[in-house]
């Protein structure tokens, strides 16, 4: 079981583990030696339960199955790059009642060279940087002013899509949705809450230049639900979004099942742990999981969510009409850089 707090200043050692992986040879069910027992080192570590002795049984699998769930990542038990990168990412536990990070703090020799950490904010933020390079200075996540061009709002969405690491609409062969959390169609800024209003934005790009705004919302339109613990919202981002049928509650409607850039169904994001409407500072800091996350229409006057991406049914008629059927790209921002 995952402790609340790790207590290490750094993580253990790992060169066999890594050389292996780097190698092209993945660690699995079955193996044993000293590349296991550093995985089982690293593991308890990051606070699971289990023996080191080098032999890749089946309590060692459910640890990585454990610890891959509990980063977001596809959870098949086999250690590859990406469960490494986690590994070797030192991840605090967060006091449940204050919300304090009580974990270590990375160190240098806690990096792969050449490899990004895991941790999802800190790949959004340098993404970010490397598309700004790469586009020039950046455009803020606004809404695109009313009397521009419908090429210059390509312009100046396609820009923050860049700018923060997501697909490029001119080369993309799907359509590339941005969802721009805390700022509504005409402008207006305001903080996250879940709530019943539509007070988010959409913009539909396709490879054409063509430009679809529509209003919506990217939060849970509740504070509870007898579903789930704790309703919440996704983390900003960019992610793979894949067709997901017809439901009977959509009237018809097509929806969209949300996932990571790696195929996972598991999204990284927060939970409204005390039910009050706002994403608190110690809520934002767990590293909390939302599952089952879909683009469907709500009702004409309130979404109907507990953390999915919705639209009242006019404006979602219109949203699959420029997304087509065959899924899209969905880049997520803030207009207050927060989440």
């Amino acid at each position: 079981m995952p402790v609340t707090s790790l207590r290490q200043n750094t993580l253990p050692t790992s060169a066999q583990l890594e050389r292996q992986i780097n190698a092209g040879r993945m660690v699995q069910a079955g193996q044993d030696g000293a590349s296991v027992r550093e995985a089982q080192t690293l593991l308890q570590a990051h606070g699971h339960q289990l023996a080191v002795d080098g032999d890749f049984g089946p309590q060692t699998k459910d640890a990585v199955v454990a610890f891959q769930r509990s980063r977001g990542i596809t959870a098949d038990g086999i250690i590859g790059p990406e469960t490494l990168r986690e590994l070797r990412t030192p991840a605090g536990g967060v006091d449940r009642r204050s919300g304090t990070d009580r974990g270590v703090t990375p160190a240098p020799q806690d990096r792969i060279p050449g490899q990004t950490g895991a941790d999802f904010q800190r790949r959004a933020e340098l993404d970010a940087a490397r598309r700004q390079r790469e586009t020039g200075a950046p455009t803020a996540a606004t809404v695109a002013p009313s009397n521009m061009t419908e090429r210059q709002k390509f312009d100046h969405y396609r820009n923050i899509v860049m700018q923060n690491g997501g697909q490029d609409p001119l080369t993309s062969d799907k359509p590339v949705v941005l969802g721009v959390r805390g700022m509504d169609r005409a402008g207006n800024r305001h903080e996250t809450t879940n709530n019943r209003n539509y007070d988010d934005t959409f913009v539909v790009l396709d490879r054409n230049g063509r430009v679809t705004e529509l209003s919506g919302s990217t939060h849970a339109g509740q504070r509870t639900s007898s579903l789930v613990s704790a309703v919440g919202l996704i983390r900003t981002g960019n992610f793979n979004v894949v067709p997901n049928g017809v439901r009977s509650k959509d009237n018809g409607m097509a929806s969209f099942h949300v996932r990571t850039l790696d195929g996972s169904g598991n999204i990284p994001g927060i939970r409204d742990r005390n039910a009050d409407g706002r994403m608190q500072d110690g809520e934002i800091a767990r590293r909390d999981t939302m599952t089952e996350i879909l683009f469907h229409p709500g009702t004409a006057n309130s979404p109907r969510s507990i953390g999915c991406q919705t639209m009242p049914p006019e404006e979602y008629r219109r949203f699959l009409e420029a997304v087509g059927s065959r899924g899209f790209s969905f880049s997520l921002v803030d207009a207050n850089g927060r989440t």
